[in-house]
């Protein structure tokens, strides 16, 4: 079947032992419909002609998948991946807040009772942002490195692709919903660990990245944004985590009870 996306989310690209390389996508189709896009290949990214960004519409064809049990998750033909439109910020987001918002979640709590594993949530209170190292660095970018710098071209040769630079930190967020318990869950925004490899080239030490990273990321997302979560389950483990960022300038909507805690790590 052939179904229409508004692309909400790119997840920080993640080697695949069946896939080789692939990248989380999500979005809302023009039902309504949360929805999980796989396997969208790294390389497609790689390509001026095929890419796609977060608040394009595209078109793409697809089936419900029968190997995973997570009830928004479709198999796509990656060949079949067409752009068609695409939604700025005008107007503090208007159109993109229309689209989004009515499909905000009270809590993680009832994303568990409808059997959800997709999903958007608003934060009470952001309680903290954090970084921490991963585990087995060495392995970590080996696997990286087999992974992105080479793949099949249409002939079956191979070829290098640009790199991408392995990154040895988790960032997370502690967070509250309405009515519901203290969470604590790694972010994997695709956004979030560019600017950590950019702003890597740009200041030079990793103290200093993270001094911009915590400063937009928490500090400005909390006070000049209305920050919100896109959410998900992971394929193996089922655990609860943040996989995308979604966060149009405050426009006096909502209360922000966000309290801010300076801890570094």
């Amino acid at each position: 079947m052939k179904k229409k996306v508004l692309v909400l989310v790119k997840a920080e690209p993640a080697p695949s032992s069946k896939y080789g390389s692939s990248v989380c996508t999500a979005g809302i189709t023009e039902e309504g419909e949360f929805i999980r896009l796989y396997p969208v290949p790294f390389q497609i990214f790689c390509d001026p002609a095929k890419r796609f960004n977060k608040y394009d519409w595209i078109e793409v064809e697809c089936e419900r998948s029968d190997s995973d049990y997570r009830k928004e998750s479709y198999k796509i033909k990656p060949e079949t991946i067409r752009t068609v439109g695409h939604i700025g910020t005008d107007y503090n987001w208007q159109e993109r807040n229309s689209i989004i918002l009515p499909h905000v979640s009270k809590n993680i709590a009832e994303l568990k009772e409808s059997n959800s594993s997709l999903g958007i949530i608003k934060p009470t209170e952001i309680l903290d942002f954090y970084r921490d190292k991963k585990t087995n660095d060495a392995e970590i970018r080996n696997e990286f490195r087999q992974t992105f710098q080479l793949i099949f071209d249409e002939e079956g040769g191979m070829k290098k692709i640009p790199h991408i630079r392995p990154m040895d930190v988790h960032y997370s967020y502690i967070f509250k919903c309405d009515g519901d318990e203290k969470h604590d869950y790694i972010c994997e925004d695709w956004e979030l660990y560019q600017s950590s490899r950019s702003w890597l080239d740009r200041y030079g030490t990793e103290d200093n990245v993270w001094d911009k990273i915590y400063e937009k990321y928490y500090d400005t997302f909390t006070k000049e944004n209305d920050l919100h979560f896109f959410v998900g389950t992971h394929y193996r483990f089922k655990t609860w985590m943040i996989i995308g960022l979604y966060y149009p300038p405050k426009t006096g909507r909502y209360r922000q009870t966000t309290l801010f805690s300076k801890t570094r790590q």
